[in-house]
Formats: structure tokens, C-alpha cells, sequence
């Protein structure tokens, strides 16, 4: 049996850090023998990285690992990636046909299966969260209270609005209710300048609390990711 390598392409540090420390023990412990988070390149000659500003961000670095990480005898490689559908950058494939769809699954299975046909690699399994990493951190939103003590009262209003909407992956992107915008209001209050919230940090350690299965057993979008990962 051929070793599996998953690559996960991420558009941010809070993205990198889910992956390194709470996806990669997860899939190292069903078998997969690796996996390398890595930041999307936004400008080459700067060496900067993080934050998709737009769809040939993505498609440069998928391509250098299409060219560069080859499968041999003895090891397959995986590509994937971790974008939130947040903001999103209107060339993506498949955007416009997207906007027409009221249905957030159903958008962003469109939004997936263009970018699959863009890259055109039968070794690529294309992922985008609804809507955005945080909307994890609402499996188990009472943890935050854990990293920032005195904001228990917050986190059971938060808790409030998740029942009210039913499902983390649903809670929307509007730039006010989106799931980053309501952790951030609940911990930092009316404040103009984020003083305590540490985003990559915060993902990464509140998510290891919840756990892989949880999070799985909570949102069906990311289950059906980890899923194809594993069958891949």
C-alpha cells in the first residue's frame, strides 16, 4: 500500500495552525502517513504569504505542487485546500454562476467543483469552509471562555445565536454577523483596536478542545471533507 501525503494549501495562519495541530494528528491517526499544511503566496518577490486577494494567488501554488510532488511507487500525494468562503475573491471560478444560488451547500459545492475543473489533477480535493474557520469554533463556543476569562456571559450569548440558527456552517458572512465578527464583538466588546484576540491562536486551541469528531458530527460540509480525505 502506497504511503498517502495530504497537502493542504491555506489561506491564512489560523487556517495553517488548525491544520498542523489538530487535522494532521487526527488523519496521522487513521493511517495517513503525512500531512504539510502551507500558506498560500499572495507576492512572490516579497515572499509574502496569507490572505487570498485572488484566484491566481491560489492557482500558482497548486500548480508548483502539481509539478513538484510527484507520485512514486511507494507514495501518493493528496492536494487540498482551506479557504474560507468568506470574502472570497470574485474570479474564482465558478463566482457568478455561485451568486444565484441560495442554497450556502449547494453554492459552495458549485464554487468546488469549478476550482476541481480549474486544476484539472484527479489528486485534488477542494475544500472551502462555511463560511469561514470560526464558524468551528461554534461546535463548542464555551471553550473560548477558557482562553479569555470574563467573557462567559458572551459566550452564552453566542451559544444563544447558534441554536437560533441551527448549524455553525450556516451562521452567514455578512461583514457584521460573520462567525470572526461575532467572537471578536463577544471578547473585545466595542473596542476599535483588538487588544486580546489572538486569531490563529485561538482557532487552533479551541478546536483541539472540540475535537475532530465533534466538529465532524456538527458540520456536514466539513465531514464530507474529511471523508474524501481519508478515501482519497
Amino acid at each position: 500500500m502506497k504511503a498517502k501525503i495530504i497537502h493542504v494549501l491555506c489561506e491564512g495562519q489560523t487556517e495553517q495552525g488548525f491544520v498542523e495541530k489538530v487535522l494532521r494528528p487526527y488523519l496521522q491517526d487513521k493511517g495517513i502517513t503525512g500531512v504539510k499544511g502551507s500558506l498560500i503566496t499572495t507576492n512572490k518577490k516579497k515572499n509574502a504569504r496569507g490572505g487570498m486577494l485572488t484566484y491566481n494567488d491560489a492557482l500558482t501554488d497548486l500548480r508548483l505542487l502539481q509539478q513538484t510532488e510527484l507520485d512514486k511507487d511507494f507514495e501518493r500525494h493528496i492536494f487540498t485546500t482551506m479557504f474560507d468562503f468568506y470574502a472570497l475573491p470574485n474570479d474564482f471560478p465558478g463566482f457568478q454562476t455561485a451568486q444565484n444560488i441560495n442554497d450556502p451547500y449547494l453554492k459552495v459545492s458549485e464554487l468546488e467543483q469549478q476550482f476541481y475543473n480549474s486544476i484539472n489533477d484527479d489528486r485534488f480535493i477542494p475544500y472551502i469552509q462555511l463560511h469561514e474557520i470560526e464558524a468551528l469554533l461554534f461546535c463548542g463556543i464555551e471553550h473560548l471562555a477558557t482562553l479569555y476569562p470574563g467573557c462567559e456571559r458572551q459566550c452564552k450569548e453566542l451559544n444563544k445565536a447558534l441554536q437560533r440558527i441551527g448549524n455553525p456552517e450556516l451562521i452567514n458572512n455578512s461583514p457584521h454577523t460573520a462567525p470572526s465578527k461575532r467572537i471578536i464583538n463577544a471578547i473585545e466588546g466595542n473596542k476599535k483596536t483588538h487588544y486580546r484576540y489572538n486569531k490563529p491562536k485561538t482557532a487552533k486551541d479551541v478546536t483541539a478542545k472540540i475535537g475532530i469528531d465533534t466538529l465532524r458530527s456538527k458540520c456536514k460540509h466539513f465531514n464530507e471533507w474529511i471523508e474524501k480525505l481519508l478515501n482519497a
